[in-house]
């Protein structure tokens, strides 16, 4: 309720003047100018009620999955190293040429136990990429045929040739016909 800023009395709401009487001392107030003073009075006491009787609420934590958790604290991890990469690199140093026996120690018994399984995983590339390493193989020994039978041209022409200017080079099919002697020749010592 409201009360008078002169004696403390209560106030009187004359509803038609819109203005507080004190019914002491007959001193005349603004409705306005007195509600909004007991508004923002009353809105203190509350705020301060509320920040002695009301705790925010606490939402209950959920328990994390392992997996969840490993991915949290990789990301966590990630984002330190990113933010933090010479302090990284000099820790790195560190632990490099402290432990350094142990690290290498470490590297050389992962060689030895992965040799194996490495000589294994050869094996087996080896072994799904044979038919393209021998057809490779059949290309470059049919190049070298090749070579050798447009070398030896080249040195029958100029045998034959005594003047300089005049060269003329062997048709494209001549070599086609020649090297294709020879593939049947290799096709036939292949059969037999």
């Amino acid at each position: 309720m409201a009360r008078c800023t002169k004696c403390s009395y209560l106030l009187m709401l004359l509803p038609k003047r819109s203005k507080y009487k004190c019914a002491k001392c007959s001193s005349l107030f603004p409705q306005i100018e007195i509600d909004n003073k007991e508004f923002r009075e009353w809105n203190q006491r509350q705020r301060l009620h509320d920040i002695e009787n009301i705790k925010p609420e606490k939402k209950p934590r959920k328990r994390l999955s392992d997996e969840e958790r490993k991915r949290r604290t990789k990301e966590s991890a990630k984002r330190w190293r990113e933010n933090n990469r010479e302090k990284c690199r000099e820790l790195s140093e560190r632990s490099y040429y402290k432990n350094r026996d142990k690290i290498l120690a470490r590297k050389k018994i992962y060689r030895q136990e992965i040799k194996d399984k490495d000589r294994v995983r050869r094996k087996a590339y080896r072994h799904k990429q044979i038919n393209r390493t021998r057809q490779l193989a059949r290309i470059h020994w049919w190049r070298q045929k090749q070579k050798a039978l447009a070398l030896r041209e080249l040195k029958n022409i100029e045998e034959e040739a005594y003047n300089a200017n005049i060269f003329i080079s062997p048709l494209t099919s001549v070599h086609y016909h020649l090297l294709w002697h020879f593939f049947i020749k290799f096709l036939n010592r292949i059969m037999l």
